[in-house]
């Protein structure tokens, strides 16, 4: 029992709040199926590995999984018939848990934050901080680190700080959720931080050219958050004088700018001096370097409204107005020129180039911060071809230039850009996908990632650095979109330290690195070569790479084959020679040697090598007229690529010799009469130098002087009766004695298929085209006297009901109305045959008067019925009565000797 408890409780503390969420939209398939099913490894969640989901469901929530883990996923499907199919495998990254807050220590503007981290490697924290119920104050920092400081901050005042752990880019489900309040007595209003402005326009009679240009203070922007009715401002020091005919008044006032950013402003208003004829108004602001402002807050008087003279060049200005749609500027305006931007001194540098016909004397910028909740727009004169504004990092700016003159915007020209500030998408997946030292030791590493969906190499661009720690290290770009990177000319067997980013190609705004260490691959200079080769087995050897030239930890030897792949670690001073046996004839395998350093593999070192194939199983030939068709079988167990050579000599004639592929029958034609030919066929398997032959198989025939064509004439619809003559120039017996007759029937002798073996009728009856087949039993031998020299057969007598066992042929019926072509064919008892010429007969019996006329004419020239194989042909039924009369003479005869 105290097991028991004991491994829930371990299991828990792995698996309690984690999960993961497997998405296979994009590898679903078509037509929808029954069923997914979801294995992942490891086995830790619920559902458990193996469970189903609905055919139409392309996403899985796997609860109960162990944290900060690496899963993978595979997802295979049950198609409609049963069957089973692979459907795709993913790499998802289970959630980790939250961190444990330890404590939380305040001072007046510190507070030290100390938590525990959860279980796991890798992991990151996401804080997030705020003064309570003014979240657009919010400020966000990652860090590996468990104990944090954070400064600056407001006193008397409380903040909500959450923390979340963060592993692969995967939060946790659960956070740190609290609050904390610092020391001291609050003196900051953030509900009445807004400020208000008056929209300010040039005078009349404007001349930039007259006015005093003052010296702009550096001022930051956050990003807010949510939408809320307070804004707050940008400050500028600005030093104005105003003169107005109607006195103005405004009570002292101070007023406190808190931002959470790398800069402090503290903004005061000083009291004004009225006079009958005049008001003079002075601002001023003074910037610290403090991060966060803390100052007393007094009851805001009203602002104070004053008409703007010339505020100089980078001064700008906020107005209400809103924003222009640009299909309206492009239509009034035209088509804009670009806006080029860069870093200067912490501010954004705006350039541009106006044409000389525009006649430009200022140039009146207008930028709007798109980003923000409530989107603001400020402006500014220049009579320069650029100004500089402040830097808003993570926002967005609609910039434009307009052309000024004689005081007014001039559509002669103007200029647009949309700048984008916010730090570029961080690449995806970088991975090493090969590394590799060549032949010549210069080693190389591939670099592969994800590109993001849009990418702008215009304005962005990738940036890798990489180098043999980190020191010495070498810058690369990447402008054009590639499905990989090479890194060349690297050292064998050294680590070195990659990294990648994305940047812009303007600004310095670059996105997060992405840090790689790699090992190249190590040298190798040994050689692999066979020894003792046979059907079976190979033996196999390699030599020795110098350890001087490159270092290297120990060799691995490959080998590839039967469907596996074996490998084995041999150490620097093993002997190196190994005998692969119970191989498969004729199968081609690969046998590769590595050096390994550190677990990297150099580039293999391969020898394909084949086992001799079996010879062929069986070589008969064919004997005809001043030919031979030579047939053959052969064993292929591994289904290698095979191919044949065959070649034939005899004496005072050439060698001639063919290659073949694929095949399992050839024909040698032009062959001299009388004459002894001997032919020999090899088998090949493997390619290249991987080839291998087998034994040679050899067979010698002669080749006969005569011709013979078999006669055939039709009885019937559905008979025919072929006769032929024991011809000895065609049936020689140099080849062996006669050990059985075929009488091979084609209704299409283009197919070429009367082959050594043949078909029987029982195979060709359902087809539409027969084709070639033997009518004669296996065994059927009309010359087995050497009195008999002329021999007939007729064909499709038998009924064929069903098939014998003892004998595979059969002499089925014929098709009526079909053209037959019929030649014999001798086997001998050496396995040799031999064959005459096809015989041929077309038509059909029209009309039993034709019949009888026919038999008429073939009784003037017949022999007695004891002459003939099946007997006398059939006649007619009167003709069959008329012979009885003769038949009962002859029996009478006989009793009376």
């Amino acid at each position: 029992m105290f097991l028991l408890i004991f491994l829930l409780a371990s299991y828990n503390s792995i698996a309690s709040s984690s999960s993961i969420l497997v998405d296979f939209t994009s590898h679903a398939i078509q037509p929808t199926p029954q069923a997914y099913i979801i294995e992942y490894s490891p086995p830790v969640g619920y559902p458990p590995s193996g469970s189903a989901v609905e055919g139409t469901t392309f996403h899985s929530l796997i609860n109960g999984t162990i944290s900060a883990t690496e899963y993978t996923v595979s997802v295979s499907a049950i198609l409609m018939d049963g069957t089973r199919q692979n459907v795709g495998e993913l790499a998802v990254f289970s959630s980790p848990d939250a961190p444990t807050l330890d404590s939380i220590e305040t001072t007046e503007h510190e507070a030290t934050i100390s938590y525990f981290p959860p279980q796991g490697q890798n992991i990151t924290y996401h804080i997030e901080y705020y003064p309570e119920e003014h979240k657009e104050y919010s400020n966000a920092i990652d860090t590996k680190a468990s104990l944090v400081r954070l400064r600056g901050l407001d006193s008397g005042t409380t903040f909500r700080l959450r923390i979340r752990s963060v592993y692969q880019g995967v939060f946790s489900q659960e956070l740190i959720d609290s609050t904390f309040v610092t020391q001291g007595t609050a003196n900051y209003d953030y509900s009445s931080s807004a400020e208000l402005y008056s929209v300010r326009t040039l005078p009349p009679n404007f001349n930039l050219g007259l006015q005093t240009t003052t010296e702009m203070t550096s001022y930051e922007y956050s990003k807010e958050v949510e939408e809320d009715s307070t804004i707050t401002t940008p400050l500028v020091a600005v030093i104005t004088t105003t003169t107005s005919m109607e006195p103005v008044t405004a009570p002292p006032a101070t007023t406190v700018t808190e931002e959470a950013t790398s800069t402090q402003f503290i903004t005061e208003t000083m009291p004004t001096t009225t006079t009958s004829s005049e008001t003079s108004a002075e601002t001023t602001v003074r910037t610290t370097t403090r991060r966060v402002t803390t100052t007393t807050t007094k009851p805001k008087a009203a602002p104070v409204e004053v008409n703007s003279g010339d505020l100089g060049e980078d001064h700008p200005t906020e107005t209400s107005n809103s924003l222009v749609n640009l299909s309206e500027m492009l239509q009034e305006y035209g088509q804009p020129s670009e806006v080029f931007l860069s870093d200067e001194n912490e501010m954004l540098r705006l350039d541009w180039e106006a044409p000389e016909n525009a006649n430009c004397e200022a140039f009146f910028v207008n930028y709007t911060i798109l980003t923000l909740s409530r989107p603001r727009s400020f402006s500014l004169a220049t009579s320069d071809e650029h100004a500089n504004i402040k830097m808003f990092p993570e926002h967005t700016l609609d910039i434009r230039v307009f052309c000024m003159l004689a005081g007014a915007l001039s559509k002669t020209w103007w200029a647009h850009r949309i700048a984008h500030l916010s730090k570029p998408k961080q690449l995806e997946n970088v991975r090493v996908s090969e590394v590799n030292t060549d032949e010549f030791y210069v080693a190389s590493i591939k670099l592969m990632w994800d590109w993001p969906v849009y990418h702008d190499f215009e304005r962005y661009k990738i940036v890798i650095s990489y180098g043999i720690g980190r020191a010495e290290s070498k810058e690369m770009e990447v402008t054009n979109k590639e499905e990989f990177v090479l890194l060349d000319k690297l050292d064998p067997s050294n680590l070195y330290s990659i990294s990648v980013k994305n940047a812009s190609t303007e600004l310095s705004l670059t996105s997060k690195s992405t840090q790689l260490d790699q090992v190249t691959a190590p040298i190798i200079s040994s050689t692999v070569y066979p020894g003792q080769i046979s059907s079976n087995s190979i033996n196999i050897n390699f030599g020795d790479s110098d350890p001087e030239q490159g270092r290297f930890d120990y060799y691995l030897l490959t080998f590839s084959g039967n469907n596996k792949n074996i490998s084995k670690k041999v150490e620097m001073e093993h002997e190196k020679s190994f005998t692969f046996t119970k191989l498969i004839p004729g199968k081609t395998y690969q046998f590769s040697v590595y050096t390994v350093y550190k677990g990297v593999r150099s580039r293999p070192v391969s020898a394909d090598i084949t086992t001799y194939p079996l010879k062929v199983n069986q070589l008969f030939p064919v004997v005809g007229k001043d030919y031979v068709v030579l047939y053959w079988d052969i064993e292929n167990f591994a289904d290698s690529d095979c191919r044949f050579r065959l070649s034939y000599n005899a004496d005072n004639i050439p060698t001639v010799s063919v290659e073949l592929k694929g095949a399992s029958r050839h024909r040698f034609s032009a062959l001299k009469a009388e004459v002894y030919y001997t032919f020999t066929i090899t088998v090949i398997m493997g390619l290249g130098q991987a080839a291998a032959e087998s034994e040679s198989e050899m067979i010698t025939v002669a080749i006969p002087k005569g011709r013979l064509q078999p006669s055939i004439h039709r009885q019937g619809s559905r008979e025919l009766v072929v006769g032929f003559d024991n011809d000895l120039s065609v049936f020689s017996l140099l080849n062996g004695s006669p050990d059985n007759f075929a009488v091979i029937v084609s209704d299409d002798t283009s197919l070429n298929d009367d082959n050594y073996e043949l078909k029987s009728w029982f195979e060709v009856k359902d087809e539409d085209v027969w084709g070639s087949y033997r009518a004669s039993p296996s065994t059927w031998n009309p010359f087995d006297s050497e009195r008999v020299r002329r021999a007939s057969f007729t064909v499709g007598t038998d009924d064929c009901v069903k098939r014998n066992l003892d004998e595979p042929y059969c002499n089925g019926i014929l098709r009526a109305g079909t053209d037959y072509r019929v030649k014999i064919r001798m086997y001998t008892d050496t396995k040799v045959a031999m064959e005459t010429d096809w015989g041929k007969i077309e038509g059909e019996k029209n009309s039993d008067d034709d019949e009888g006329e026919e038999e008429e004419e073939e009784d003037d020239r017949r022999f007695p019925c004891h002459m003939y194989l099946n007997g006398c042909r059939r006649k007619a039924a009167d003709n069959q009565f008329s012979l009885i009369p003769f038949i009962l003479s002859i029996i009478v005869s006989f009793f009376l000797l």
